[in-house]
């Protein structure tokens, strides 16, 4: 078959959607010699600093818009044609098109976008989902909202979990034996009780309540004292000036460590020296911190509502996001109580086995050939 992919995302500072296109195509290509494959991208002539992703193998070539043309400039005669945007109509050389949905955030948490984007990206949305073969989800979450919002027949729809993507040298392995879990059991209580803080890993905007968690934070240092700072990773969304003003107004500003982008070698070692990781945000499509966070043996308090309860299961602390009460007493638990803390470390690395790379490539590459 020749498989066209979309990877614009891939170009551009790499949140969600842009690591999960990229680890589904080096991981498509550890598992698949036969298909033909051609990725599809844009960018200018002369734009040196956007670099194309190295092709992970001899049967992927890239296919570059240079002039914003569309997918049928530039592309050949295809059996498929995969995205995850919203932007793109169906090319005309695709026999199919099959679009993954990483979310229905416009419908199911608008707030934070004003009502023309609302109506553009609705418009889109509508538009992709009537035209695609076959939609991918990435949790059943995000398969229920699309039945919600826009009727979309669960026939139309499969659930593909994405994997977490964690090095060996990072972690001890995603499947460590027991002694090695031993070890980073005793290596994560360690760090947590020598660097002492609670992270925060995502885009600064409304959706992920990082004024909430500002509060809690607040609240457990001037009620409990705890030593701890606090420390948010992550580039600005929009409608961030909030956030900051919630910041500014903090009696204890100083321990709160705004990060900003960071390169994956500092996430890497953010995550293994944090005390505890906290997520609370209000909706997510899937919530890839979430995981990556079990896989460097980090225990994690995060929301009951949208995917992240999906996704993290019995393995962290489950609050509401709209209480931020709870999200101090999830936190006080963990960093008191060792026992509990050691217990979900381990529970974490069992959930995150559940989601590999591996896996989706090979759920992925069966929806192509199967339906």
């Amino acid at each position: 078959m020749r498989i066209g992919i979309d990877i614009r995302s891939t170009l551009k500072k790499q949140t969600g959607i842009g690591r999960y296109t990229l680890n589904l195509i080096n991981s498509l290509a550890k598992i698949d010699s036969k298909n033909e494959y051609f990725l599809y991208s844009r960018k200018k002539l002369l734009d040196f600093k956007k670099r194309l992703p190295r092709l992970p193998a001899g049967n992927f070539r890239h296919c570059v818009d240079y002039f914003k043309k569309g997918p049928d400039r530039v592309l050949p005669e295809l059996d498929i044609f995969h995205t995850s945007s919203y932007d793109l109509e169906r090319p005309k050389k695709a026999e199919r098109f099959i679009v993954t949905i990483h979310d229905v955030i416009i419908k199911a948490y608008p707030y934070g976008h004003s009502e023309k984007t609302i109506k553009e990206v609705d418009g889109e949305l509508k538009r992709v989902l009537g035209e695609a073969d076959l939609l991918i989800a990435d949790s059943n979450n995000t398969k229920a909202d699309m039945g919600k919002f826009y009727q979309v027949s669960e026939s139309k729809i499969k659930v593909i979990y994405p994997g977490v993507n964690i090095s060996d040298s990072s972690r001890l392995g995603l499947r460590p034996r027991s002694k090695n879990i031993a070890n980073i059991v005793r290596a994560s209580s360690e760090a947590a009780s020598r660097e002492q803080y609670i992270l925060f890993v995502g885009t600064i905007e409304p959706r992920k309540n990082i004024q909430g968690l500002i509060k809690a934070f607040n609240l457990l240092k001037k009620e409990h004292g705890i030593a701890h700072k606090l420390i948010i990773a992550g580039m600005k969304g929009w409608m961030y000036e909030d956030i900051f003003k919630e910041y500014e107004n903090s009696a204890f500003k100083n321990d709160i460590i705004f990060k900003g982008y960071i390169s994956d070698q500092e996430l890497a070692r953010l995550y293994k020296n944090a005390s505890v990781f906290v997520y609370p945000s209000f909706y997510e499509g899937f919530g890839f911190p979430i995981l990556e966070a079990f896989g460097y043996g980090v225990p994690v308090v995060t929301s009951k509502t949208s995917s992240c309860g999906e996704i993290a299961g019995d393995s962290a602390l489950l609050v509401n996001p709209e209480r931020y009460q709870e999200i101090v007493e999830a936190i006080l638990k963990i960093i008191s109580d060792s026992s509990l803390r050691q217990g979900l470390i381990i529970k974490g690395f069992e959930r995150a086995e559940l989601f590999t790379w591996q896996n989706t490539s090979i759920e992925f590459l069966n929806c192509l050939t199967n339906t």
